[in-house]
């Protein structure tokens, strides 16, 4: 019978005999992810920090706390696509491809700021303590703000006000944040299930054992569930189940389908994933045939609001189409092109709804190609660890289905401009990608 190994206690390292003494870890190993959560945990409150005058300064925060990793990890972690990303970043400001620095001097910051959460994700999942105590401070750093989030609400529920909804620009941007944190929260429970089953503990103990390891993630998932059901976003809704069906059934499918498991469960295996299908593409089309954004009424079309947005922005585009407008300049441009036949979908927030017509519009085609080329470096290495029976996967998976929830909204109600969904998810990335190299770091006994 195929077994999965008891990893370490969030279990992202490799299977230890039970006997064995937890070893210390070095405190410069430990404090700059821990910061880098607080920095995002803090981005979470700031409203996404969407405004420059929160994006700036917590994105130099990130710098800071990813240059204290690499120089307590040493310069054997720096890798060529960290220069090379750098490098890009910084070559797209110096050559003013970015656009005016007054306009563009903020999302230089944020991109800047998602490379080095990346760095100190992939460094921190070398030491497999200091992911284990970084993963557990990002889930109640998420369950905080959600518990926030939630008291808000409540308390502002007598006048009729969605504190949720009114935290952002937009339902997807809630949508994205907080099926992010679902995501995260379940992962750790699923880890938990595959743990117990392959220690086969009794019935009795398996609760118990959920409860006392799992707590995070369950009271994570209830928590950003209920956040993004009071946020109302249908389509963002399904989407995110959609994508928690793919994940928990893909993360168990190892245990879901072994000889002894009863006729139900085997079941349940075989249909999930048209389930997770058939409900993500229930949220896309949602998504697309009745924006959210746009009250109907006065003004309308019968063309829908995306196809009005992605043909306006098209022609802005093909303006510029190699090397686009600049950094910040989708608003700008779409005034350009806005008519009173599309002005009503046109003047929405969340400008262009769609992430690769704003890298477009913004970068040309050598921004957009340069941002699929370095995403599809990343996962390149991520699934070819998961072919290795000795790589763990819980999170590679996890950062797997991140990158699909951020591709279904990004294709269908979303620009991603939210700074703080996008540095989850660097986060998440980059701790993948360490994983996925698989050259772990232990401490040695002289440093206990």
């Amino acid at each position: 019978m195929n077994k999965i190994p008891a990893q370490a206690a969030m279990g992202w390292g490799r299977s230890r005999p039970k006997a064995q003494p937890l070893q210390r870890i070095r405190l410069r190993d430990l404090l700059p992810p821990l910061a880098a959560v607080a920095v995002l945990t803090l981005a979470h409150v700031a409203y996404g920090a969407v405004q420059p005058i929160a994006a700036l300064p917590l994105s130099g925060l990130l710098v800071v706390a990813a240059i204290v990793a690499l120089l307590a990890a040493g310069p054997h972690h720096i890798t060529i696509g960290m220069m090379a990303g750098a490098g890009a970043i910084i070559a797209f400001a110096v050559t003013g491809l970015a656009g005016p620095l007054h306009r563009s001097a903020p999302h230089l910051a944020v991109l800047f700021a998602a490379g080095a959460i990346w760095c100190v994700g992939y460094i921190a999942s070398r030491h497999r303590r200091a992911l284990d105590v970084a993963w557990a401070a990002l889930m109640w750093g998420a369950i905080g703000y959600c518990a926030w989030m939630f008291i808000l609400h409540v308390s502002g529920a007598p006048s009729g006000e969605n504190a949720i909804l009114g935290a952002f620009a937009t339902p997807a941007n809630a949508s994205v944040l907080f099926g992010l944190f679902a995501l995260v929260g379940m992962s750790n429970v699923l880890h938990i299930i595959k743990q117990m089953d392959a220690e086969a503990l009794a019935r009795s103990r398996m609760i118990e054992q959920l409860l006392r390891q799992g707590l995070a993630g369950i009271l994570l998932v209830v928590f950003s569930l209920t956040c993004l059901s009071i946020a109302g976003s249908r389509p963002g809704i399904i989407i995110t189940l959609g994508v928690l069906v793919a994940l928990m059934w893909w993360d168990t499918l190892s245990i879901s389908t072994r000889e002894h498991r009863g006729i139900p469960m085997r079941l349940a295996s075989l249909l999930a994933p048209f389930v997770a299908i058939g409900l993500a593409g229930w949220g896309v089309s949602l998504g697309w045939i009745s924006d959210e954004t746009v009250v109907p009424g006065v003004g309308g079309s019968d063309v829908m609001p995306n196809i009005q947005r992605i043909q306006a922005y098209m022609g802005a585009w093909m303006d510029s189409p190699v090397f686009g407008h600049g950094l910040g300049s989708i608003g700008v441009e779409g005034d350009k092109v806005m008519t009173l036949a599309n002005a009503k979908a046109m003047r929405v927030p969340g400008d262009a709804h769609s992430v690769f017509v704003t890298w477009l519009v913004e970068a040309g085609i050598i921004g957009l190609a340069l941002l699929v080329l370095a995403l599809g470096a990343m996962y390149t290495r991520i699934f070819a660890a998961l072919r290795s029976r000795r790589t763990p996967r819980t999170f590679l998976r996890l950062a797997v289905m991140a990158g699909v929830l951020m591709l279904l909204h990004g294709v269908t109600d979303s620009s991603l401009d939210l700074p703080s969904a996008v540095w989850l998810y660097a986060l998440l990335l980059g701790a993948a990608c360490g994983v996925a190299t698989g050259r772990r770091i232990e401490p040695r006994e002289d440093e206990e």
